[in-house]
C-alpha cells in the first residue's frame, strides 16, 4: 500500500527520488512553478496592503487537475521541492491549488537526492516555513512593482529591474571608465645581473630609501639621469629574506564561486553551469541506479557536514598519503548573510571520482563534476608551502629589488592548479654582500591600462561583495541582459550596447536611488530580515513604495526627457534618406526604432542597430 503522495518540481527529480523510496509512493512533477502573478497586469493590489493576484500559469490546467485528483486519494502529502526560498514558495502555492492549508502538508527538505539524505527527510517531515515564503513573496512583488512601473517609460521589448539595472549600470559605468580613460606612460629602471652563467633582473623600487610609487617614474629624463648616475657605482647584496609562506586552499565551491570558475576554466555561461549543475544535482542514471551526484546547486554557505568532510580526509589519505592531511581539518564558515541551511556544493560521495562517473555524463557534465570533486577534496588538503626568497641590493643611493616563489610542498595544489609566479629563481645562489656582476642597467617603457571589462565571472564576484542579489539570481540576471539586447560578449568581456547605455542613463536620471548598489545591498539585508521572522514583508513594501512612488510621478512629469537621452545615445545625428529630416526614436508595438521626424508626410523607418543584438546571447538552457 502506498505511504502517499510526493510532489517535486521535476521529472529528473521525480525519477530519483522514486528509485530510492521504491513504490511505496506515488511520485508527481509540478514542472517548476505552478502559481506567478499574471503576465499582463501588474496584479499587485497596492491599496490593499501589496495583495498579490497569483493565476495558474498558462500551461499548468492539466497538471494541476492531475495534481489535485490525486491529493484526494492520500492523507499524506509530502512537498520535496528545493530547499531555499523559492523552493519553500514553490511548496507553499502547491498547497494551496490543491486545496490544502500549510499545515496540512509535510515539507520534506534535503540538500542531496542520496538514499541517506531521502530517507532521513522522510522520516522527520516538518510544516512549510511561512517566513521564508513571505522573503520570496516580498522580492517577487517588489521586482514586479519596479519592472511593471519603469519598463513603459522604456518602450515595448525593454525592461528594467530592481536587481538586473544595478548590474547594467555596473557594466555602463566601467565602459565609461575605459572611454574616459587616458593612458600614462612610465618607466621602469632594471639591472641585468649574470652569476655562474646565469641571467636574472633586479628592479629599482628605492631611492634613499623611499619607495618607488607605483607608475613613479613618468620623466623619462629622469630615468636616464639615473641609468647614467648608477653606471658609476657598483651594485652590493645588502640583505636577503628567506621563509616559507603557508597557503591555504581555497573552500569548496558556492553558487557563485561555481559559477565564477566554470567560466574562467571552462568558458561556461552562468546560465549553462545552473542547468548542468541542476542536472547532477537531481540525478544521474548510474550503475548504483539513479543517483544525484553533487549537494544542492544554490548555495552561499562554504560549509561542509563533519560526515563528507571525514569522508574526503579518508580519502586524501589513502590516495595521496599521510603527508596531505592537514594538522587539523579545515572548516569554512560563510559571510553573516549567507542564507539557509545549506552546505557548499559538493560531491555527494567523494568515491565517485569523476573517472568512475565519466561513462553516466556527457562531456559538459564530466567537466563540471570533474570541477566540482576536484575543488572539495583539494578544500580539505594540506595546504601549500611556497619559499619566497627576496633580495635587496643597493647601488649608492638607488635600491634594487629581487623575488622568487618555489614550491617546496604541494599539498592542496596536487588537484587544484594555483599561478605562482616564480620570479627571479636564479638569486638562490646569491649572497648578502656579494657585489653583483651587472650586464646592463636599462630603462622599460610602460603604459596604464584602462580597467578591464567585466566578464561574466568578475561581475558576479563583485554583484557577491556587493551584496546584490543572491545565489539564485546571478544566472537570470546576466541572461535578461543579454535577452533584452542591453550587452553583447566579445571574447569574454561585457560589452553595454547603446541601448543599454540609453536605458541605464534612463534609470539613472529619474530612478537613482533604485540603481544604487548600497540601495539594492540594503533591500536583500531586509528580505533576509523578513526570512528570520524580523520583520513584516508589507512593512518593507511600504517603506519602499512610498519612496519609490516620488520617484515614479516626477518621472512621469518628464516623458520628454526620456525621448531626449533615447535620441541623443541611439540616433547619433542620422538624416532620413528619402528627405533628410532627422530621425528620432519612436516607440511602436513591437518595440523601439528610428523614424523620420517628418512622418506623416515622409514613413521611412529604420532598426536601430545593436538595439536586440542576439548574436552574443548565451547558450540556451
Amino acid at each position: 500500500m502506498e505511504k502517499g503522495l510526493v510532489i517535486v518540481e521535476s521529472p529528473t527529480k521525480a525519477r530519483t527520488i522514486g528509485s530510492i523510496l521504491g513504490k511505496e509512493y506515488r511520485i508527481m512533477a509540478t514542472m517548476g512553478h505552478v502559481r506567478d502573478l499574471p503576465e499582463n497586469e501588474m496584479g499587485v493590489d497596492i491599496a490593499n496592503n501589496f495583495k498579490p493576484k497569483y493565476i495558474l500559469i498558462p500551461g499548468k490546467k492539466k497538471i494541476v487537475a492531475s495534481l489535485k485528483k490525486s491529493a484526494e486519494q492520500y492523507r499524506d502529502i509530502f512537498l520535496a521541492t528545493d530547499e531555499d526560498r523559492e523552493g519553500e514558495a514553490i511548496a507553499w502555492h502547491i498547497a494551496h491549488i490543491i486545496g490544502k492549508n500549510p499545515e496540512e502538508v509535510k515539507r520534506v527538505v534535503f540538500h542531496e537526492i542520496v538514499p541517506e539524505a531521502i530517507k532521513k527527510a522522510f522520516a522527520s517531515p516538518r510544516s512549510i516555513y511561512l517566513n521564508l515564503v513571505d522573503s520570496q513573496q516580498a522580492r517577487r512583488i517588489l521586482d514586479r512593482l519596479v519592472g511593471y512601473t519603469l519598463s513603459p517609460f522604456l518602450g515595448k521589448g525593454l525592461s528594467a529591474g530592481r536587481v538586473q539595472s544595478v548590474a547594467l549600470k555596473l557594466i555602463v559605468e566601467r565602459e565609461r571608465e575605459i572611454e574616459k580613460f587616458v593612458p600614462q606612460i612610465y618607466w621602469l629602471v632594471k639591472a641585468n645581473v649574470v652569476k655562474d652563467e646565469k641571467e636574472f633582473f633586479m628592479t629599482l623600487v628605492e631611492i634613499e630609501e623611499k619607495k618607488i610609487e607605483k607608475y613613479g617614474l613618468k620623466d623619462e629624463k629622469l630615468v636616464n639621469n639615473i641609468i647614467e648616475d648608477i653606471k658609476q657605482g657598483i651594485l652590493v647584496v645588502v640583505d636577503k629574506k628567506e621563509e616559507e609562506k603557508k597557503i591555504k586552499p581555497y573552500p569548496p565551491f558556492i553558487t557563485s564561486t561555481l559559477q565564477q570558475d566554470a567560466s574562467i576554466k571552462l568558458g561556461f555561461s552562468s546560465s549553462k553551469t545552473m542547468v548542468i549543475a541542476q542536472q547532477l544535482y537531481e540525478g544521474i542514471k548510474t550503475d548504483e541506479g539513479d543517483i544525484g551526484l553533487i549537494t544542492y546547486m544554490r548555495t552561499d554557505s562554504p560549509s561542509v557536514a563533519k560526515q563528507a568532510r571525514d569522508q574526503a580526509l579518508k580519502y586524501i589519505k589513502e590516495t595521496f598519503g599521510y603527508n596531505y592531511i592537514p594538522e587539523k581539518p579545515h572548516l569554512y564558515k560563510g559571510k553573516a548573510s549567507a542564507q539557509e541551511a545549506h552546505e557548499a556544493i559538493r560531491p555527494t560521495s567523494v568515491l565517485r571520482t569523476p573517472e568512475r562517473m565519466k561513462p553516466f555524463l556527457n562531456e559538459q557534465q564530466y567537466k563540471l563534476y570533474d570541477l566540482i570533486w576536484k575543488r572539495f577534496i583539494a578544500s580539505q588538503m594540506k595546504e601549500a608551502v611556497i619559499k619566497n626568497i627576496k633580495l635587496l641590493a643597493r647601488n649608492g643611493k638607488y635600491g634594487f629589488l629581487a623575488e622568487s616563489n618555489e614550491i617546496i610542498f604541494d599539498g592542496f595544489t596536487k588537484l587544484w592548479d594555483i599561478k605562482v609566479n616564480s620570479g627571479e629563481y636564479a638569486i638562490a645562489n646569491i649572497q648578502k654582500d656579494e657585489i653583483l656582476n651587472v650586464k646592463e642597467y636599462f630603462k622599460e617603457q610602460h603604459k596604464t591600462n584602462p580597467p578591464p571589462r567585466y566578464t561574466e565571472a568578475s561581475l558576479i564576484k563583485t554583484l557577491e561583495k556587493n551584496g546584490i542579489g543572491r545565489p539564485s539570481t546571478y544566472a537570470p540576471i546576466i541572461s535578461i541582459l543579454f535577452n533584452r539586447g542591453y550587452i553583447k560578449k566579445e571574447r569574454n568581456a561585457l560589452v553595454p550596447l547603446k541601448i543599454g547605455m540609453a536605458v541605464c542613463e534612463v534609470i539613472e536620471r529619474f530612478f537613482p536611488e533604485i540603481i544604487k548598489v548600497d540601495f539594492t545591498a540594503k533591500m536583500e539585508e531586509n528580505l533576509d530580515k523578513i526570512a528570520e521572522g524580523e520583520k513584516q514583508w508589507t512593512e518593507i513594501l511600504k517603506d519602499f513604495y512610498d519612496r519609490y512612488k516620488v520617484m515614479l510621478e516626477k518621472a512621469r512629469e518628464q516623458s520628454s526627457e526620456h525621448n531626449e537621452i533615447f535620441n541623443r545615445i541611439l540616433v547619433d545625428d542620422k538624416i532620413c534618406p528619402k528627405c533628410k529630416s532627422p530621425l528620432v526614436v519612436k516607440k511602436g508595438r513591437y518595440g523601439i526604432f528610428l523614424g523620420c521626424s517628418n512622418f506623416p508626410r515622409c514613413r521611412f523607418t529604420e532598426r536601430i542597430k545593436n538595439a536586440y543584438n542576439t548574436s552574443n546571447r548565451p547558450e540556451k538552457k
